[in-house]
């Protein structure tokens, strides 16, 4: 049988069509904006572009045209070819993997996602992206199944990991989550890696199923939900939890079992918490950027966390999430926290609103489970937040909804 790439739609790539297409593919391009963000044609235009040694930026395929025209780009530019001076042939994914060890000043350039301002280009190079990938021939038969966006540091991470150990990749984003509990069992899936979201989304549907081959779940791009580990560890009882700190800006610096974050000994002099307590990383960590200063050597991740002890901390909150209700700040995420802890609630956003008593009071928006009575779960997240939070914490509205907003990456909008 031939060995997989990648399944999405239901369509499988192989490995061997990967190595025909690369072959064959005669053109370069500086840009790469794939319509849908197709995570074949995404994933065989950035092989190309590393194993060619020739910079590519990346670009979200669900990007309007004027939002390309505010990163500065001529959307006429997306679309020019240069016909290969060069060209190489390789006979097997060994030469592949033998050239990729070969190159150098390769460089890849993201966008950041623009949730606080005008998205930032950060250039990265084949070091900053794979730098906690691990290779070793115990992975070989590890089969992976992610639910990011391709084009986001998050996507990337999943793909170096899995493509650089000739790994199968499932693709789940924008999948059914009807379909999800199938695709596991069908494919002998072993790790999976995405948002909490995601786990809270596909929980109903997995509950009550066991899937023992699952020996590792990945959280990534939202704070750890510890009640949730509780709920999946009873679906995949064999996987280790691991909780993963990345960003556009710096791809994957720190990991967690559970919510505790390490700073490895090697990145722990270009690793600081400021007395407002945000988390802040050195430069010389960070992909290249034109849009950073450079003037304080320190990038501010705008990222509040809490220092547990001199190599640990903890995610609290993003900095532009904070509510002020009355002059209290508020951290929406603490509150989604315990209300998640009602029974009935399958997720929850907490955002603000504009009051002329309090400048901003709390909504939340719930997804429940359909069994439940809305007036009754009403009642009972009302009386919940009333004991377990202080009063200025306390949602004053609640509203029942069938979805929650996100973003490209799978995070939840609080705007």
């Amino acid at each position: 049988m031939e060995n997989v790439f990648l399944i999405h739609n239901e369509i499988t790539y192989t490995y061997k069509k990967l190595l025909f297409d690369l072959n064959n593919k005669v053109y370069e391009t500086p840009y790469l904006y794939v319509k849908d963000n197709h995570p074949y044609e995404v994933f065989l235009a950035i092989v190309h572009s590393l194993l060619f040694d020739y910079p590519i930026e990346v670009l979200d395929g669900d990007f309007s045209e004027k939002e390309i025209s505010e990163l500065g780009i001529n959307v006429n530019a997306l679309t020019l070819t240069t016909k290969m001076k060069e060209r190489l042939h390789f006979q097997k994914l060994d030469d592949v993997m033998k050239q990729i060890k070969k190159i150098e000043k390769w460089q890849l350039t993201l966008y950041t996602s623009g949730t606080t301002g005008r998205p930032k280009k950060m250039s990265h190079t084949f070091h900053t992206l794979t730098r906690n990938v691990k290779k070793h021939t115990k992975f070989e038969n590890d089969v992976w199944a992610f639910a990011y966006n391709p084009t986001h540091m998050a996507g990337l991470q999943v793909f170096f990991q899995a493509f650089l150990n000739q790994n199968t990749l499932i693709y789940m984003f924008g999948e059914s989550m009807k379909k999800i509990p199938a695709l596991i069992e069908e494919y002998q899936i072993t790790h999976i890696s995405s948002t909490a979201t995601f786990y809270r989304n596909v929980l109903p549907y997995v509950q009550g199923n066991t899937f023992s081959m699952v020996k590792r779940v990945t959280f990534g791009g939202e704070k750890f939900d510890l009640l949730l580990e509780g709920k999946l560890k009873a679906v995949f009882p064999n996987a280790k939890m691991i909780n993963i700190y990345a960003s556009t800006e710096a791809g994957s610096l720190f990991t967690a079992q559970r919510d505790t974050f390490e700073i490895k000994p090697e990145h722990r002099q270009w690793v600081k918490i400021t007395a407002q307590q945000e988390l802040c990383i050195h430069h010389s960590l960070l992909g290249h950027s034109e849009s950073l200063s450079l003037d304080s050597k320190w990038f501010h991740t705008g990222d509040l966390v809490e220092l547990v002890d001199e190599t640990h901390f903890k995610f609290q909150s993003r900095q532009s999430d904070m509510i002020n209700v009355g002059g209290y700040k508020v951290n929406p995420l603490e509150v989604e926290n315990i209300l998640m802890q009602v029974p009935g609630v399958i997720d929850i956003l907490v955002k603000s609103k504009k009051n002329s008593v309090t400048g901003e009071l709390l909504v939340a928006d719930v997804i429940k489970n359909q069994e439940i009575d809305e007036k009754e779960l009403k009642k009972e997240i009302k009386q919940y937040a009333s004991i377990h939070l202080q009063e200025w914490k306390v949602p004053r509205i609640i509203r029942f909804v069938d979805e929650l907003p996100s973003t490209r990456t799978g995070k939840k909008v609080r705007k």
